[in-house]
C-alpha cells in the first residue's frame, strides 16, 4: 500500500452516507486535487458498504473498520491469565479515566501479545476481569445489561486499536469518538503527525442521544432523592465517549474547529488550548452564487434540509409551520432529508402533520437528486436543530443568497449576524431560541412578508459566504497546516 499524503478518518459517514460531515469530507478532498488521501471509515457490519459518493481520483484507497467486529488474535494459555486481566484493566481505563500512559502501554501490549477478541473478550480470565469492572462500575444494575454494553465498548476499542494503519504523512480525524481514537492509535504507533477537526462536539452529541435512548437500562435506585444518583449505563457510555475524546486530544498535534465557542467544550473535555486553531468550513461559493433563483410563480416557501431525527428537532419545524400558516396562509414548507435513521421518530413527525391539519402546507421529500433545484425555488432556509456545528447546508444556501432562520446553536449566530472584525456588516437572517415553534414562525413571517428585508438579508449572506467560507481560502489554510506538521515531524526524525 503506497503512502498517502493524508489519511482522513471519519465515523459512520464518507463515502457511505450523504450529508453533513460526509459532504464536507468529499468537498475537502476535491478542493486539494494535488494531495492524495486514504479514507478510513468507521462503521458497523449491518451498514451496507455501498458508496453514495463517487470517489475523487486523488483517493488512493478506502479502509473500513467494523466497530462490532474484532479479530480473534492469539488464543491465551493458562499462564497468560494475569496478562489478560491486566490488559482488561487497561481497557477499563481507556473507557473511564483515559490515562495517556496506560493507553500507550495498552497499544504496546496489544502489538506484542496479539491478544484481541479471544483473549480479552472470550476467555475465562477476561470474564473474571469483566466481573470486577462490573462491581466497580454498575453494582446497582443487572450483570447482563452491563455485559452487553461492556462487550460492545471493549470490542469497538479493540477493533479500532488492532486495525491496520494505512501509511500516510499525516493522519486527520474529522471527529473525536472512534475516528479520533484511531488517529490517536496512529500517532502512538507510527509517530506521524495527527490533526483533529471537530465539527460538532462529539461528547455533547452523544450525551443528547444517550439522554433520550430507551434501550438503556435504568435501575431506578435513586428514586426521587436528589442527592443520590447511582451510576447508570448512560454514565458508563458517556464516560467511554469522553475517554475516547480525551485520548484523541492528548495525541493530536493540532485541534481545529470552525468557531471559538466549540473550544470551551473542548477545554472542558481535556483539550489543550495551545493546540487550538480556528478553520471554518469551505464551500464552492462561486458555484453556488451562480445558481439563479427561480422566477416561476410559487407560494411563499421555506425549506429545511437534514435527517429526520431528534437532534434536528423536526417536530419544532412542523409546529412552527402550523403557527406560520396563521401569519402567511398560503405558505409552503419543504422537508428534505432521509427518514431511515430513526423511522419511529420520522413516523411520529408525519402523524404530527396530520394532527395539526397542515398536510397542504408541508411536504416530506426524502432524499432528492439535486437539492439546489429546491433551494433556488425557496425563500428562507430553516434550521431548528438542538445541536449543530457549522452546517454545510446553511453555508451553501448563504452562498446562493438565501436568508436563514436558525436556532442559536453552533456557529449559526456568527454565520447569520457576523463575527468580530467581519468585513460584511448586517444580519443575513434571524436567530431564535431552541425548541420555540412560535418564535421560529414569527421570524419566518417577518422575512416572508418583507421583500426588501428578504433581499437585503440574502445579499448579506451571499457576501459573507464568499468572503470567509470560500473553499480556496480554507484549502490553503489546511495546506499550510499539513506542511508545517510534516516539516516538523521530518526534522525530528532526522535529528
Amino acid at each position: 500500500m503506497s503512502e498517502a499524503d493524508v489519511c482522513i478518518i471519519g465515523e459512520a459517514g464518507y463515502p457511505y452516507t450523504l450529508g453533513g460531515v460526509s459532504s464536507w469530507t468529499d468537498a475537502f478532498i476535491r478542493a486539494a486535487p494535488d494531495r492524495t488521501f486514504h479514507v478510513v471509515s468507521m462503521t458497523i457490519s449491518s451498514q451496507p458498504l455501498k458508496p453514495k459518493f463517487e470517489l475523487p481520483p486523488n483517493v488512493t484507497g478506502v479502509s473500513d473498520i467494523l466497530l462490532d467486529v474484532c479479530t480473534a488474535g492469539t488464543q491465551p494459555k493458562r499462564r497468560d491469565a494475569e496478562a489478560v486481566e491486566h490488559m482488561v484493566s487497561l481497557i477499563e481505563d481507556a473507557l473511564t479515566q483515559a490515562s495517556e500512559e496506560k493507553f500507550r502501554e495498552f497499544l504496546g501490549l496489544l502489538q506484542s501479545t496479539n491478544f484481541v477478541g479471544s483473549a480479552l473478550l472470550d476467555s475465562k480470565p477476561a470474564w473474571r476481569a469483566m466481573e470486577a469492572v462490573y462491581q466497580r462500575a454498575l453494582p446497582t444494575g443487572p450483570l447482563v445489561e452491563f455485559f452487553w454494553s461492556w462487550r460492545f465498548l471493549a470490542r469497538s476499542l479493540l477493533a479500532v486499536a488492532s486495525a491496520p494503519i494505512p501509511p500516510a504523512k499525516v493522519y486527520h480525524a474529522v471527529a473525536t469518538g472512534y475516528a479520533g481514537l484511531f488517529g490517536a492509535c496512529a500517532k502512538v504507533i507510527t509517530g506521524r503527525p495527527f490533526a483533529l477537526t471537530e465539527h460538532g462536539i462529539y461528547t455533547n452529541e452523544r450525551r443528547i442521544e444517550l439522554s433520550v435512548g430507551d434501550w438503556l437500562f435504568e435501575s431506578g435506585a435513586g428514586g426521587y432523592e436528589v442527592r443520590h444518583r447511582p451510576v447508570e449505563l448512560r454514565s458508563m457510555w458517556q464516560a467511554a465517549f469522553q475517554g475516547f475524546s480525551r485520548l484523541a486530544y492528548d495525541q493530536a498535534d493540532v485541534i481545529t474547529t470552525q468557531y471559538t465557542a466549540n473550544q470551551t467544550y473542548q477545554l472542558a473535555d481535556g483539550a489543550t488550548a495551545e493546540k487550538f486553531h480556528i478553520i471554518p468550513n469551505g464551500i464552492d461559493a462561486d458555484r453556488f452564487a451562480a445558481i439563479e433563483h427561480s422566477k416561476s410563480p410559487r407560494r411563499p416557501t421555506v425549506i429545511m434540509i437534514g435527517r429526520i431525527v431528534p437532534i434536528k428537532d423536526t417536530r419544532t419545524f412542523i409546529m412552527a409551520v402550523a403557527h406560520l400558516r396563521e401569519l402567511v396562509s398560503d405558505v409552503s414548507a419543504i422537508l428534505i432529508g432521509p427518514e431511515d435513521e430513526d423511522p419511529a421518530y420520522a413516523a411520529g413527525c408525519r402523524r404530527l402533520v396530520e394532527q395539526l391539519g397542515i398536510e397542504d402546507n408541508i411536504s416530506f421529500l426524502g432524499r432528492v437528486p439535486d437539492v439546489f433545484d429546491y433551494l433556488r425555488a425557496s425563500d428562507v432556509l430553516v434550521l431548528t436543530s438542538i445541536s449543530e456545528a457549522q452546517p454545510i447546508a446553511l453555508l451553501e444556501a448563504a452562498a446562493m443568497g438565501l436568508p436563514t432562520v436558525s436556532t442559536d446553536v453552533g456557529s449559526c449566530r456568527e454565520l447569520i449576524e457576523g463575527f468580530d472584525a467581519d468585513p460584511v456588516a448586517g444580519h443575513g437572517g434571524i436567530v431564535v431560541e431552541v425548541c420555540n415553534p412560535r418564535a421560529t414562525a414569527e421570524a419566518l413571517a417577518r422575512i416572508l412578508l418583507d421583500v426588501d428585508l428578504k433581499t437585503q438579508m440574502g445579499d448579506v449572506m451571499r457576501r459573507r459566504a464568499a468572503n470567509r467560507y470560500h473553499k480556496d481560502r480554507v484549502s490553503s489554510i489546511y495546506a499550510e497546516l499539513y506542511s508545517g506538521l510534516t516539516d516538523e515531524a521530518d526534522a525530528e526524525a532526522v535529528a
